[in-house]
């Protein structure tokens, strides 16, 4: 059963913790649903505001995957082939900028990981020192265990 914009009957959201820190990822008609913007306020990916269905986000840390469903909307589930860290350094976030910013703290990362920096996301930077939260994406598991290792 399909819904339409005009369709008053209300959708959830759903909790779902997890045991393992694997992330998850939302897919919706074959394609991945990217999670909601970070909230800086919150120092997490942005709360669930039931806009759409499959809107998701993942709070590392405890393992939750939040996301919206309507009726008639099919999700599925899968795992997500990323390393969800952050690093503090004791540079002030000025400091970090002045020594070129997100840009060289990826390319010093995939160098010294030896991977493509287009695979390292940058999703936030914060005071308390300098704070960098970031992920690293790569479709081949091998290679992410890699890295990982």
């Amino acid at each position: 059963m399909k819904t339409h914009p005009s369709d008053k009957r209300a959708g959830t959201t759903v909790r779902i913790p997890y045991p393992s820190a694997e992330s998850r990822k939302i897919i919706k008609d074959g394609q991945v649903v990217q999670m909601n913007q970070w909230d800086e306020g919150l120092r997490q990916y942005g709360a669930i505001r039931q806009k759409y269905c499959g809107e998701n986000r993942y709070v590392g840390v405890v393992n939750i995957l939040e996301f919206y469903i309507t009726p008639g909307c099919v999700l599925h589930i899968a795992p997500r082939n990323a390393i969800q860290t952050l690093v503090r350094m004791e540079w002030t976030v000025e400091q970090f900028f002045d020594n070129g910013g997100t840009t060289a703290f990826i390319d010093r990362i995939a160098g010294s990981l030896g991977i493509h920096a287009s695979t390292i996301k940058v999703v936030s930077v914060y005071e308390g020192s300098a704070v960098v939260d970031y992920n690293i994406e790569n479709d081949d598991p091998a290679e992410l265990e890699a890295v990982q290792a």
